[in-house]
């Protein structure tokens, strides 16, 4: 299966029976859990791997947004690709789209985005994107330049 244009990373994950409804669909507010294994995933390729890709940090980051646009049902035991980037960088922010499709047969699932705002580790306040984490996430992300 061939990436969508900009796209790179991607995560598989398998829907279990506990995540749909009673119409055997997966519910919709599970589609951004899926977001957020995905998202974890490529923060941990862009640490280069590790537990816990935050813990060196001088900041956090709060989801501020989210959205999903479905496109098609999933259901019990398909293997969704979810293909995840940055599509912009801020000052404070960054946001990640993802495109989430049937593995097997290439079918777009869910088309979805996330904002998400930096913060201080102590101050639990609005903080700027460190400077040299910008640098490696553009160094990863080649849609940024």
């Amino acid at each position: 299966m061939n990436p969508p244009d900009g796209y790179a990373h991607y995560s598989d994950v398998r829907v279990r029976f506990a995540e749909t409804d009673a119409q055997g669909v997966v519910y919709h507010s599970n589609f951004l859990v899926y977001c957020e294994v995905a998202r974890v995933e490529y923060f941990r390729a862009l640490a280069g791997g590790g537990r816990d890709p935050w813990d060196a940090r001088d900041f956090q980051a709060l989801i501020a947004h989210a959205e999903c646009d479905y496109r098609s049902p999933a259901r019990f035991d398909d293997v969704l690709r979810v293909w995840t980037r940055v599509a912009a960088v801020g000052r404070s922010s960054f946001t990640f789209t993802f495109r989430i499709v049937q593995r097997d047969d290439g079918r777009l699932v869910c088309d979805a985005k996330t904002v998400q705002v930096a913060i201080g580790r102590e101050t639990q306040k609005p903080a700027p994107l460190p400077a040299e984490w910008i640098a490696a996430l553009k160094a990863f992300e080649p849609s940024l330049g």
